[in-house]
């Protein structure tokens, strides 16, 4: 029911705090969507399954320097070894992810593909074409479903490489998130498993230790 919701979502919301750091500056957002497919379907999830997403970015925050009406941002994620379905309760099932990428290209062709039963001649090809805005390693990815094939879901990466790491900000921190529905009464192409929309977002970490009371008072002598 509508409690049982709540729960669930409070539940995923506490979880997904945990991960978060002591302080950010200011987050820039990309909203994207897409479709994702795992080894043998998704659910279950099975340990060692593989789970794989294409995606455009449909939103930027300006200081991306990115114009959606003349180039695509076009994302991959790959090479996410799923360790397994673990109950949380209420129905919902928390599966986490060992390894895997995220890469994001700047693509003038504006010619991203998802066609069917992937990997396919155009995906995972027509979102890996441009220039390198973005790689990253996933120190975590959590996937949480509910018993009607919806979710959410969490993760960080290490930044590795791309234009936007020297343009945008250094030593930033890469998150991952957002909510996918399953096939049924979702538009997904034949072959994939997940209709996802999510924000990558990026923050510039801030230390909170940085800065003693002494030379704080300092600053109003």
């Amino acid at each position: 029911g509508f409690m049982m919701k709540k729960a669930i979502m409070l539940m995923t919301l506490m979880l997904m705090a945990v991960f978060a750091l002591p302080a950010f500056g200011q987050a820039s957002a990309i909203d994207y969507y897409g479709f994702a497919w795992e080894d043998g379907g998704f659910p279950p999830s099975n340990p060692g399954d593989v789970l794989v997403f294409t995606g455009v970015g449909d939103a930027a925050d300006p200081i991306f320097g990115v114009d959606l009406l003349a180039e695509e941002l076009t994302f991959y994620m790959y090479d996410l070894v799923s360790t397994g379905e673990v109950p949380i309760g209420g129905g919902t099932i928390m599966v986490s992810y060992v390894g895997g990428y995220l890469e994001i290209y700047r693509d003038g062709a504006m010619n991203a593909d998802w066609g069917i039963a992937p990997p396919n001649p155009t995906s995972p090809s027509t979102f890996v074409d441009g220039s390198l805005f973005f790689q990253g390693a996933f120190v975590s990815m959590t996937v949480f479903l509910n018993p009607d094939g919806s979710g959410a879901y969490e993760g960080s990466l290490d930044g590795l490489g791309g234009s936007m790491i020297d343009d945008v900000c250094t030593g930033c921190v890469y998150t991952w998130g957002g909510n996918f529905s399953g096939p049924s009464g979702a538009q997904i192409p034949d072959g994939y498993d997940l209709q996802v929309d999510g924000v990558f977002e990026i923050e510039e970490a801030v230390s909170t230790e940085e800065t003693s009371w002494g030379s704080v008072k300092a600053l109003f002598n």
